[in-house]
Parts: C-alpha cells; sequence; structure tokens
C-alpha cells in the first residue's frame, strides 16, 4: 500500500488530522472491511513517527503488567523512545475490552463479519478515551473523523505546511531530474516510448516523498526536544524561587527552529514527554528601529 498515493484521496484536512494525531499520541482506530488492507495501513501510519519505538500488542506484550513494564522508563527518563502500539486487527477486541488507555495507540477493527457494529465499536470505544481520530477505509473512499473535539479550534497550519512541502519539494526535484535528462537526450534520436521512460520518475516521487516527509517530522522532533531541554532548566529555576520566563520568539530562534508555532511545540511537548511549560512563555512583539529588531514583551 502507497501511504501518499493513499493520501491524494483525501482532503488535505484530513491529511492533517492523521499528522496531528500521529504527533500528538492521540488513538487512530482505523475501521474497515479487508483486515489485510487495514493492518498494511496500520504499519505504514506507525512508520510515519519514526523517532518512537514500535510494539505490537500480542507480540511484544499480552498483559497490562507488560505494558506499564514497557513505558514505565518513560516516566523517568526523556531520552528514552516513547512507545508506539500497534494492534492488528485479529486482537483488537483484546485490546479493547483489556485496556482503558490508549494514547499512541494505532488500532485495525476488521467490520468484514460485523458491519452492523461499526456505531457500537465506536460508542464503546468513546467510553474508554475521550478523544480519538476514527478512519474508514471502503473500497473507493477514506473518511476522518477527530471524535471528541472540535476540529474548527485545532491549528493544524504546521502539519498543512509540511504537506505542502513534500508536494512542493517533490515537484522541484523531479523537475530538475527531468530537465538534466532531456538536455541530455534532446539531440539524440531516441524512440519516443523510450524517452518516456527515462523521464518517467513514478516510483522516485514516492521515495522522495518519504524522505522530505522523514526530514520534517525528524526537524520537528528535535527541535521541540531542544526546546524540552531548555523549558526544563527553567521550570528549575522558577521550583528554586528564581522566577523567569522565556519569549516565544527568543525560545525559537535559540532552538534554531522556526517552521512550527510555538503552541504546536508545546503541545507536542506536552504529549511526548508528559510536561506543560505554557506558563514559561512570554507572548513576544518585534519592532524594526532603524535596521534593527527589538523584541517588545506583550
Amino acid at each position: 500500500m502507497n501511504f501518499f498515493k493513499l493520501l491524494d484521496k483525501l482532503k488535505r484536512k484530513s491529511t492533517s488530522l492523521i499528522l496531528y494525531s500521529l504527533l500528538d499520541r492521540i488513538p487512530i482506530i482505523v475501521f474497515g472491511e479487508n483486515s489485510n488492507k487495514i493492518d498494511d495501513f496500520l504499519v505504514i501510519l506507525s512508520e510515519l513517527v519514526h523517532f518512537r519505538k514500535e510494539f505490537v500488542f500480542y507480540t511484544d506484550f499480552i498483559s497490562g503488567n507488560d505494558y506499564n513494564n514497557l513505558i514505565q522508563i518513560e516516566d523517568i527518563d526523556y531520552n528514552s523512545q516513547r512507545a508506539h502500539i500497534r494492534c492488528p486487527c485479529n486482537v483488537a477486541l483484546k485490546a479493547l475490552d483489556q485496556f482503558d488507555f490508549f494514547n499512541s495507540w494505532i488500532i485495525g477493527i476488521s467490520l468484514e463479519k460485523q458491519k452492523d457494529k461499526y456505531h457500537t465499536i465506536r460508542n464503546e470505544i468513546r467510553k474508554k478515551t475521550n478523544k480519538f481520530l476514527s478512519v474508514l477505509i471502503s473500497s473507493n473512499t477514506i473518511s476522518v473523523n477527530l471524535e471528541g473535539a472540535n476540529t474548527k479550534l485545532i491549528d493544524l497550519s504546521f502539519e498543512q505546511k509540511i504537506l505542502h512541502k513534500i508536494t512542493q519539494d517533490t515537484e522541484k526535484s523531479v523537475a530538475r531530474m527531468k530537465r538534466v535528462l532531456s538536455e541530455k537526450i534532446k539531440s539524440n534520436k531516441l524512440d519516443q516510448d523510450l524517452i518516456n521512460t527515462l523521464l518517467d520518475f513514478d516510483t522516485e516521487k514516492n521515495e522522495l516523498k518519504k524522505n522530505i516527509f522523514k526530514k520534517e517530522i525528524q526537524n520537528f522532533y528535535s527541535g521541540s526536544k531542544r526546546a524540552l531541554f531548555i523549558l526544563t532548566r527553567l521550570d528549575l529555576l522558577n521550583s528554586l524561587d528564581i522566577n523567569t520566563k522565556i519569549g516565544s520568539n527568543t525560545l525559537l530562534e535559540t532552538i534554531d527552529y522556526e517552521d512550527a508555532p510555538i503552541e504546536r511545540i508545546l503541545s507536542f511537548i506536552t504529549n511526548e514527554w508528559g510536561e506543560d511549560f505554557t506558563n514559561l512563555i512570554e507572548n513576544e512583539k518585534r519592532i524594526f528601529i532603524g535596521d534593527k529588531i527589538q523584541s517588545l514583551w506583550g
């Protein structure tokens, strides 16, 4: 299954919601009639968050105690890889029956033999988690819905920016490769079918998209982690009654990453490392004085 071709069928907002949910460890429940197709989709989703360590339910762990042992290091070590749980269709109902906590889980549910139970299963999930992303895969369409949240209040500008960059940078790379080859073959009388084959980069496009996506996600993760290290130290100073804050723009400049708004980075830090540092951030406005930039505290 080609993830990026699959996403081409979706509206930009739906794709952004999938990325948003992955980054913020919101449970993702994938429904459909073809269990193999669903399980393949789960693998692809899991690979998109390469900075986490994947565990598979009923392969890497079975019981609640096993699960707690896997994730307990997260509470004491910021540098440990956060766990990401993939739950295939054949054991999904076991997981839903056994666990009450599904943050950073991707669960596949086959409706092949229980099409009429879609709403029942979805309602049961809502009893266990306040918010989850529902993805319904049918033969021709994919529908995405963030249950338990008002999507109008969610800023998806960062996720949309990444998706736009993937498309833009891929097209630029392919255009450059085609231009170079075209210059090499234009003076030669080659068969048109051969020319078409030489200039066909559909396979390479998918690889380019994956590489660009991974690079952008890694930059976001690394920038957020640098912000985490700074903010934990400021938090320590506050615990010692040395009251201090940092301006939002100053923080972005310090971590050398300005592709995501500070609110998006803080949300990621809260969900990835369990730390809420919003009280350490001050709004910062900038004005030009001559040829210099001066920051003002808001």
